[in-house]
């Protein structure tokens, strides 16, 4: 009979040798516990093995403020826009063709500086045709004048005749009524003076008309002369200069291209005399005077320009209700026009326009944590608790409070990296 097998006789090898394999793990463990227990720093050892209790830290001594209420002004800012004081649009007065523009946009220019210059071919041949005009005109004068002399003359020697006529005339008729003389010689004596005063009409009707004639010459030697005088003015039209310094902003043509008379050629503005135009609220233009100081903030030049203002047109837009006030500030440089500005009124008395109740605090207590603006906030049990908040306008060393905070809340000031959230306090 075959003896009977040990039941683990024939199992794997793992499971004949489990109950070492379980023995030899946990050994492996505790190593590896003991090893880990004192890889660590000594303090942490420590610190497990002191009661809770002992755990508490000193509290940390801090300078505190209150938010708190008060009234702050209200300013009102008026945007607007650097501009020149003089701004013209040079335009040509002739027709012709462009034949020098010797600027560019941005050149700076002076007084009597030429700036355009326009073919006038077509214009000096018309200044011939003018002074033609004028010499013929001069010689119809001299003409008329010439006959008006001589039928002058003419009546002058009519008259001499018509007066020996008349008193042929009256001899006839004294010896005809003594039967001295006959019908036909009284006749003859008639017939002359009526002749005579015929030719005197006749000479009389030509003064007239060498009149007319001469007036009307005279007439024309005026309108020829004025067409030269006109013809002589646009020759000088040809060639456009500047009428104050400035600077050359735009070009509206370039050379060859044709002229007429009104088209635009070059934009010019005033570069040493600038101003500031706003638009002012009618709820605010009774605030505005003439002559006014005040102070305009220029982004660009991160300043603030003095000035006085200069202009209020007296009109308001009637969509706005704004009334265009214009500002005329001091020279300062860098300074352009196009330039955005802020209108600040210097007079104090003048820049406020109206109060408000305002919640402040102390700059010195806002800090940041992760880009978050906030203040450190103590509450009932003497704890640093951090309070995000919205912040407004700045005045001297107090700043206004929008949300997050009430009046009557403490906070930290100068706040410290070692202010943490919860951390016991100590005020001073």
């Amino acid at each position: 009979m075959d003896k009977l097998s040990h039941p683990l006789s024939h199992s794997p090898f793992w499971l004949r040798h489990l109950p070492r394999i379980g023995l030899l793990v946990g050994v492996l463990l505790v190593l590896g516990g003991t090893g880990w227990w004192f890889s660590q720093p000594g303090k942490n050892r420590e610190s497990s093995a002191i009661p809770v209790s002992a755990n508490a830290t000193v509290p940390l001594r801090v300078k505190t403020a209150i938010a708190r209420l008060q009234s702050v002004e209200t300013k009102r800012v008026l945007t607007g826009t650097v501009e020149p004081v003089e701004t013209v649009n040079l335009t040509s007065r002739v027709t012709g063709k462009v034949r020098q523009l010797a600027v560019q946009e941005g050149d700076r220019v002076k007084t009597g500086d030429t700036l355009v210059v326009i073919d006038v071919a077509d214009i000096q041949a018309q200044s011939g045709q003018a002074l033609a005009g004028v010499n013929m005109a001069q010689s119809n004068y001299q003409t008329a004048q010439a006959q008006w002399r001589e039928a002058r003359a003419q009546l002058q020697e009519a008259e001499a005749e018509l007066a020996d006529a008349r008193l042929e005339q009256q001899r006839m008729a004294m010896l005809r009524s003594e039967g001295a003389v006959s019908q036909q010689v009284l006749d003859k004596a008639n017939t002359r003076v009526q002749m005579t005063q015929a030719r005197i009409q006749q000479i009389q009707a030509g003064i007239s008309q060498a009149q007319a004639t001469m007036n009307q010459a005279r007439a024309q030697v005026k309108q020829s002369q004025a067409q030269v005088s006109q013809v002589s003015a646009n020759l000088n039209y040809g060639k456009i200069t500047a009428p104050f310094n400035g600077t050359i902003t735009r070009k509206h043509a370039e050379v060859g291209a044709m002229a007429g008379p009104g088209q635009q050629l070059v934009t010019l503005e005033s570069s040493d005399r600038l101003r500031f135009s706003t638009q002012v609220p009618e709820s605010l233009i009774v605030q505005v005077t003439q002559g006014q100081p005040v102070s305009v903030r220029l982004d660009a030049l991160n300043r603030s320009v003095l000035g006085a203002v200069s202009q209020i047109i007296p009109s308001a837009d009637p969509k706005t209700r704004n009334f265009e006030v214009k500002v005329a500030l001091n020279k300062v440089s860098g300074m352009i026009p196009g330039m955005f500005g802020r209108l600040q009124l210097a007079d104090g008395a003048a820049a406020t326009f109206g109060e408000r109740i305002a919640l402040v605090i102390p700059k010195s207590a806002i800090i940041k944590q992760f880009g978050v603006t906030g203040v450190f906030k103590i509450d009932d049990k003497d704890r640093a608790i951090f309070q995000p908040i919205t912040t407004g306008k700045t005045q001297n060393f107090e700043i206004e409070v929008f949300s997050g905070l009430k009046a009557g809340n403490r906070l930290v000031l100068e706040p410290t990296d070692n202010l943490k959230e919860g951390i016991a306090l100590q005020i001073d």
